[in-house]
């Protein structure tokens, strides 16, 4: 993944967080990684795609679950 994609998905991921109204750190949390890797992602320092995807999961769930009808 080069430098600007892993910046894009940064962004991208917060700005989601952000929607839902729920802090990267409980995303984070569900998803099973660490603060850290948020801030190594955040910062371009190469991790694993799992894990990216482990926190995009986490959010197209809880993304998912918002706009199910009360």
């Amino acid at each position: 993944m080069n430098e600007r994609v892993m910046n894009d998905e940064a962004i991208s991921i917060q700005r989601r967080a952000n929607a839902l109204g729920v802090s990267i750190a409980s995303i984070c949390r569900y998803a099973g990684v660490s603060r850290t890797w948020f801030e190594n992602f955040k910062e371009r320092t190469p991790k694993a795609v799992v894990t990216l995807n482990k926190v995009e999961q986490v959010l197209g769930r809880l993304e998912l679950e918002r706009k199910k009808p009360s």
